[in-house]
């Protein structure tokens, strides 16, 4: 009989080693993933900030030609012949540097869109670059009519401001509802939910099941009920009180991540420590209280 017993008892132990085992294999594979995820997006951050700098450089370029503009349609004198063709010449100049940063930012709007690599401060400045090239654009426009006084004849250049102009408008548009689309991503990537109770009720949403005397507990495995869970932004999650004095955290929280602290009462409440590392392996949280 004693033989028996200890038989048994070796089966349950081999079987809870194998069951530690592919855990490790699982962690290590997850781990392999974020290493190759986060050389990527530092890849396509490169990528971005390359394109970014291209674009930069060709405001650069115009800033002289803009202002010597500016100066000479503002010049209450008459121009000499030479300084009309350097006139014709800075405007186009600055025509071709904002056609070229157009299609730049919408290169760089595209490798954002398709880069993991996410950004608030990204966004804005992308939102920025096209409203300077907005702004040029008028700019260019009312410049050339102030020099049309001065006989200075641009004509060459209406029809390509103009679809300039028109393009510009498109691209304001897309621009809009991709930072709609952005939005709506960001937020989901941050959402998270969170379920507290007992054995018995965690049980009958299906959130847990098992949990016999040779069986071990599962967690939301099968149909459970998603309803039953609180939804919560991840950035701003910091605590969940329990109001109970004993806590057991059942989904696959990483420990260090959080602790359980007591009030004067004895209940506890969640503390979440470091957000980043907590939801890092799964976006439920289950904890079981008694």
């Amino acid at each position: 009989m004693k033989k028996m017993i200890y038989s048994f008892a070796a089966l349950l132990l081999l079987a809870a080693c194998n069951s530690n085992s592919s855990k490790l294999n699982q962690l290590q594979m997850e781990n392999d993933s974020l290493v190759a995820a986060s050389t990527q997006t530092k890849a396509e951050f490169d990528e971005l900030l390359s394109t970014l700098n291209e674009v930069e450089d060709g405001f650069s370029q115009i800033k002289d030609a803009e202002n010597y503009l500016t100066v000479q349609a503002q010049a209450t004198n008459d121009l000499t012949p030479s300084t009309k063709e350097k006139l014709v010449n800075d405007m186009q100049l600055i025509q071709q540097t904002l056609q070229n940063n157009r299609e730049q930012i919408a290169k760089l709007q595209k490798q954002y869109d398709n880069s993991r690599y996410q950004s608030a401060e990204m966004k804005k400045t992308i939102a920025r670059l096209t409203q300077e090239i907005e702004t040029k654009s008028e700019m260019i426009a009312s410049l050339q009519q102030e020099l049309s006084r001065k006989d200075v004849k641009i004509a060459e250049l209406s029809q390509s401001l103009t679809e300039l102009a028109g393009t510009v408008d498109q691209l304001s548009e897309e621009t809009k509802t991709q930072q709609k689309e952005l939005a709506a991503q960001e937020k989901e990537i941050n959402t998270a939910y969170y379920v507290f109770g007992t054995k018995g009720e965690l049980k009958e949403q299906g959130i847990v099941s098992g949990g016999g005397l040779f069986e071990s507990t599962k967690v939301l495995k099968g149909n459970f009920n998603k309803d039953y869970f609180t939804k919560v932004d991840v950035r701003t999650l910091k605590e969940v009180q329990l109001f109970a004095k004993k806590a057991k955290m059942l989904s696959n929280m990483p420990s260090g991540s959080y602790s359980f602290v007591k009030d004067d009462k004895g209940e506890l409440t969640l503390v979440i420590n470091d957000a980043k590392s907590f939801w890092s392996l799964s976006k439920y949280l289950v904890i079981q209280v008694d």
